[in-house]
């Protein structure tokens, strides 16, 4: 048995149906983890169980279909890969944010996937090279990531990610809002904190600004760690700084 810690709150992968059932006697795992629903456990391919805690439907390129994922301990899936595997015997997922499995040629717009990596945390680069395998030389990956980031598509797509993210934890218009309205009435706050409302309320596009290509350029999404933190302004701080610094640099 695995596990890993959400929220304080323990999310358990277990190896076989025996185990499972010694701590869950009275529920019957879904056989398959693609029908499964929010909230259900399900068998792995490899027949571990784990649960599915969150479910959500990634557009396409033009934003007229949408393919169901699942999230679970063990990475997020897309449930119309035919031929990704969820296996158990992986382990828990680093950042269950992630896409998960080995199969990457899938009808899924490339473009969609890495904007998906790229909100999740992982660097334009990386998030290239996982999306297109076959690519090698680290002068191209590198032009073509930034070429990616500059396309206006792929940064809407990235905004979206974003703001899924962002919603999952709490982090909606209104409690952004809510946070302003906080920090006005009470009048004594540090500065800091209403600099990090203003990186997060930017990042969720709450407000549409001129720079928000260069955000964008310089997001490398979030950690399961700062996502904990978001809340308590802890890591908003951090890319409030960031954003700050990046604007000094490009006026010297």
């Amino acid at each position: 048995m695995d596990y890993k810690e959400i929220k304080d709150k323990f999310h358990y992968l277990y190896d076989d149906l025996k185990e499972f059932k010694v701590n869950q006697p009275d529920i019957v795992p879904e056989r398959n983890w693609r029908e499964g629903l929010e909230g259900e456990w399900v068998f792995t391919d490899d027949m571990n169980i784990c649960q599915i805690l969150k479910i959500y439907h990634l557009k396409d390129i033009k934003g007229d279909k949408s393919q169901k994922v699942v999230r679970t301990v063990c990475g997020s899936f897309v449930c119309a890969r035919k031929n990704t595997r969820m296996l158990g015997s992986e382990g828990v997922a680093d950042n269950i944010y992630r896409f998960s499995g080995k199969n990457r040629n899938n009808k899924l717009p490339n473009e969609r996937i890495f904007a998906r990596y790229v909100a999740a945390g992982v660097g334009a680069m990386q998030a290239y090279k996982m999306t297109y395998p076959k690519a090698e030389s680290r002068t191209y990956i590198k032009t073509a990531a930034q070429q990616l980031m500059k396309q206006e598509s792929v940064q809407k797509m990235v905004s979206e990610e974003i703001k899924v993210i962002l919603e999952e934890e709490g982090v909606t218009p209104d409690y952004i809002i809510g946070r302003y309205k906080d920090i006005a009435d009470m009048g004594e706050r540090d500065g800091d904190r209403l600099r990090s409302l203003d990186s997060l309320a930017k990042i969720a596009g709450l407000f549409d600004t001129e720079k928000k290509s260069e955000q964008l350029t310089v997001w490398a999404g979030f950690t399961p760690e700062q996502l904990e933190k978001i809340k308590d302004g802890q890591e908003a701080k951090l890319i409030g700084h960031v954003e700050s610094e990046d604007t000094q640099e490009n006026k010297k």
